[in-house]
């Protein structure tokens, strides 16, 4: 439960008020319609063009976020995917590093499987939060290019677990 003494409501209603009608935000939140995230069977969302603003990038990757846990949860018997492209965006943040290893432990139950994109090894290998969890919980690694570790790739295979095959 949440207690009166623990929610600060004018808080709420000042951080509120700029995506209310004729705030700054106010085209965000107040569509006629609503849009049926649930059903639709692909979902891109491209944020570049706010990656850098500090107060709208948050609220749209919580947007994301429970987007995806919702499909996760109520879509019962049908495959889901979440693809984060650029994941060393998101896995340089705790908070996302941290959604990332939830939904890294918990997809597969839910016939769901979560996969990241980036275009350094390191950018997953060098994040505590997520490291054991991507690697363990991922069947499948693509790794594209690697001649920058060809001198050291035994590295690389001892921290992906990848057989001598597979290398």
């Amino acid at each position: 439960p949440i207690y009166k003494q623990d929610f600060d409501i004018d808080n709420f209603l000042t951080t509120l008020r700029q995506y209310y009608h004729g705030g700054r935000f106010d085209f965000l939140l107040n569509s006629k319609e609503n849009i049926d995230l649930l059903n639709k069977r692909f979902v891109v969302f491209e944020v570049d063009s706010i990656k850098e603003n500090k107060e709208l990038f948050p609220i749209v990757t919580i947007i994301i976020m429970e987007a995806f846990i919702n499909k996760m949860r109520r879509l019962k018997g049908i495959r889901k995917m979440i693809i984060v492209e650029e994941a060393w965006k998101a896995l340089s943040t705790a908070n996302m590093a941290e959604y990332m290893k939830y939904l890294f432990k918990t997809v597969r139950k839910y016939f769901g499987e979560a996969v990241v994109v980036t275009q350094e090894v390191d950018d997953i290998i060098s994040s505590p939060i997520v490291k054991e969890t991507i690697i363990n919980n991922s069947d499948c690694k693509i790794l594209l290019d690697q001649r920058k570790y060809m001198n050291r790739f035994d590295q690389i295979q001892e921290l992906l677990g990848l057989t001598d095959k597979e290398k």
